[in-house]
């Protein structure tokens, strides 16, 4: 009996063992599946951040996209409104030159007394004309065909030298 005791006392003492390790067991368990839930928990926090994330990057792309559309528009319309500027700039910038020009002419002729902006030569003149030209015929030469020549260059009368 005291076998059996023995025998008894040490499954006791075995059964006690177990019972810890079993409750060892269950508490490692325990926290494995907290440890598991809490890991469910961020991956599918993690994962809604990635989506929350994905959705940005589109919305900012997409944004992006937009705006440089519209700097693409503006800078056609730019380019187009300096083109327009540019050619008016250019025809008032003609139109100066030209007024310039007739008024330059215009003075030179009061300078010179002349009345009309063809020249009229008395026929007792002409034959003169044909042996030697005149100073005026020569400033009218000047005045009417350089300038087409060289239309940056303007005379004020017969005096001037070239």
């Amino acid at each position: 009996m005291e076998e059996a005791e023995a025998s008894l006392s040490t499954m006791r003492e075995e059964n006690e063992a177990l019972r810890v390790e079993l409750a060892e067991a269950k508490g490692q368990e325990e926290s494995t599946a907290g440890r598991l839930h809490e890991a469910e928990g961020e991956a599918a926090r993690l994962r809604d951040e990635l989506s929350r994330l994905r959705t940005e990057v589109l919305n900012e792309k997409k944004q992006k996209e937009d705006l440089q559309l519209r700097l693409d528009v503006q800078k056609e319309e730019l380019e187009r409104e300096f083109a327009v500027e540019r050619e008016e700039l250019a025809a008032d910038y003609q139109r100066q030159v030209d007024d310039t020009f007739i008024f330059g002419y215009r003075c030179c002729m009061k300078k010179n007394g002349i009345k009309r902006d063809t020249p009229s030569i008395p026929p007792s003149e002409e034959k003169k004309l044909h042996e030697k030209p005149a100073p005026l015929i020569v400033y009218i030469f000047l005045q009417f065909f350089l300038p087409v020549i060289f239309p940056s260059v303007y005379f004020c009368g017969p005096d001037v030298s070239l």
